[in-house]
Order: structure tokens, then C-alpha cells, then sequence
């Protein structure tokens, strides 16, 4: 998953300026967050949220750098939120671990919808973010791989889980617009020619997308079993 810039959140709180007479009022990141939840993303503006909470959009500055901030806020939120239902097993096989993990990663970008975008690496999130990373990275050291074999395999199967997310994400807005570029090259030449380009065209229409990740992930842990067996041969 990539994005360069991320509004640090403050533990403390400060005082925000109402717009009329009256005590100022304390916002925190937490109200921030639930205000902005309940804005669709493209209405979502400093100026929204700051309307809920009673203060001016000023007052946000000081958790998050302005609309750009605002929206990585919340999806950072929505992304941490659903990785944290991930409960992984005390005992169980690396395979199995790092399935687990990548189908919640998969399904957590998901629930981000049209925020993908402002996304963070989850390592920029919470320390309770690291844990399902370390858990992983311990498992595939336990297996055999080195600490940078793991590192790569990592970083491998979460790129993996956030593209096979986005693609999700791609074929409910309407599919995937390389794939319509396909069909209509495909439709100026004889319907005998490319059969093969022709079914994939018809598996993406019937919403392949949705369990690439299955596939995707097989590849890669029978890559991964294939350098374990090369190093104990």
C-alpha cells in the first residue's frame, strides 16, 4: 500500500474558537473521526466537520494538514479499524497465517472505498497495527526463511492482498477500464480470433476480481515452499 503524507495525531487535546459568543470547545481526534465518518468522501471538508463539532475549521489543524490530512485520517481509521477484527491463532502452519492475514488486509482496504487513495502503509498506524505484521514475519522465520527472505516474502504478500483490495474495489465501480479497452479492441476483429483474451474478458464481467487473491496467494506460498525446500536440499 502506498501514500507519502500523514497528519500526525496529538495524545493531548486543544481548545478550538466557536464562531459566535461562549466558552470555546475541546475537540479531540476522536471527534474529529466520528464526524467525518458520517460524510460521503467527496463531501468530506474541513469546514463540514468543523460545522458538527461547533467550531471553526481552524480548530482541526491541529490533528490534521488541512482536507488532504482530513481524508487520510478517516481512512486510516476505517483501514485499522477492520484489521483489528483479525483474530490470528495462537498455533498454526506459516501458510495458514499469512493467508489469514492477507485476506483480512484484502478485505480491510475494501471497507475503505473511494479513500484508497489517502491509505497509509499499515506501519504508519497504531503500534496495535504492528502486531498481526510481527506475528507474520515471526512465522516465516519460524518456517526457515532468513529475516530478510521474510522481510521480502512480507512485503510481498501485503502489495499482493492491497492491489487484489483496490481490484475489488475496481470491478464494483464498473470493472476494470483496461479490461473494457480489451473487449472493444476484441469487437473490430473476427469472433474467432484471441478465444483466450475473449474468456478473460468474460471472467472479469462475471467478477474475477473478487477472488483473485486465492489464486494470487497460492502462486506465492508455493514460490515460497519451493525456497524453503532449495534450502534444506
Amino acid at each position: 500500500m502506498s501514500g507519502e503524507k500523514f497528519g500526525v495525531p496529538r495524545a493531548n487535546e486543544r481548545s478550538g474558537q466557536t464562531r459566535g459568543r461562549g466558552r470555546p470547545h475541546k475537540i479531540s481526534r476522536e471527534q474529529i473521526i466520528g464526524a467525518a465518518r458520517g460524510f460521503a468522501p467527496e463531501a468530506l471538508t474541513m469546514q463540514a466537520v468543523a460545522d458538527v463539532l461547533g467550531v471553526d475549521p481552524t480548530s482541526l489543524n491541529y490533528y490534521v494538514d488541512g482536507r488532504e490530512g482530513l481524508r487520510e485520517l478517516v481512512a486510516m481509521d476505517v483501514f485499522e479499524s477492520e484489521l483489528r477484527r483479525i483474530t490470528l491463532p495462537a498455533e498454526g502452519d506459516w501458510r495458514d497465517i499469512a493467508t489469514l492475514f492477507a485476506t483480512a488486509l484484502r478485505d480491510a482496504v475494501v471497507m475503505v472505498g473511494a479513500l484508497v487513495p489517502y491509505l497509509q502503509p499499515p506501519h504508519a498506524g497504531g503500534w496495535d497495527m504492528l502486531a498481526p505484521v510481527e506475528r507474520v514475519l515471526q512465522e516465516l522465520v519460524d518456517a526457515g526463511f532468513s529475516i530478510e527472505e521474510a522481510r521480502g516474502a512480507l512485503m510481498f504478500i501485503t502489495d499482493t492482498a492491497a492491489s487484489a483490495g483496490r481490484a475489488v474495489l475496481i470491478s464494483r465501480r464498473g470493472g476494470d477500464p483496461s479490461v473494457a479497452e480489451l473487449a472493444a479492441t476484441l469487437n473490430r476483429v473476427p469472433d474467432t480470433d484471441f478465444p483466450m483474451l475473449r474468456e478473460v474478458v468474460v471472467a472479469a464481467s462475471q467478477g474475477a476480481d473478487e477472488d483473485r487473491l486465492r489464486f494470487e496467494l497460492t502462486v506465492i506460498i508455493a514460490g515460497l515452499q519451493q525456497m524453503l525446500i532449495a534450502k534444506t536440499s
